[in-house]
Formats: C-alpha cells, structure tokens, sequence
C-alpha cells in the first residue's frame, strides 16, 4: 500500500499494533477524535490494503465482539519501511 493513501488515523492504527496495543476497542480508545464509523473505515481500508487483519485464532465470539487485529506480512513491511511516520504518530498519541 502506498503511504500516500494513509491519513493520520491510519498510522495511529498501525502504531497501536507495532506497540503491543492490538484489541479494536483499545485501538479505537486511541482514536478519540474519530468515531465509530470512521475507524470502522480505516480499518476496513487497512485490511483491503493487506496491511492489517483479524487473528484467526481467537474465538467466534472474540473475533465479533473485541477482535485482536495484528499486522499481516505487508503490513509488518510497511512499518518497518515507514517507521519513522508510524512511531511519530504513536509519540504524539502518547504525549496527549
């Protein structure tokens, strides 16, 4: 995926993830200028771009109520690629 098509929200996201933050409403918790619908988007944009998913091994009901979400092969690529946007999306989250 093209860095360029991601927005702010999106780097959060993946930062949330690269740092050990990985269940959708802790992720969400850290988007708090967005609602449900919005992150809803972004997170569907990150998955149809093979960037993030759903973990598979969790239960039925885990996976439908508060799923982890981890990074897939290309998503871990474009971190490690584009850390530097990433981990300054993830200091200013921290500092707020």
């Amino acid at each position: 995926m093209n860095s360029d098509k991601l927005d702010i929200v999106d780097y959060v996201i993946l930062a949330c993830i690269k740092n050990g933050v990985k269940k959708y409403t802790s992720i969400f918790k850290n988007c708090e200028k967005t609602n449900a619908i919005k992150f809803r988007e972004h997170v569907n944009k990150l998955e149809d771009g093979d960037l993030i998913t759903i973990d598979s091994d969790e239960s039925w009901f885990m996976r439908n109520t508060n799923p982890s979400i981890i990074l897939k092969k290309d998503g871990i690529e474009f971190v490690e690629e584009n850390i530097s946007k990433v981990q300054e999306h993830w200091n200013s989250l921290m500092k707020d």
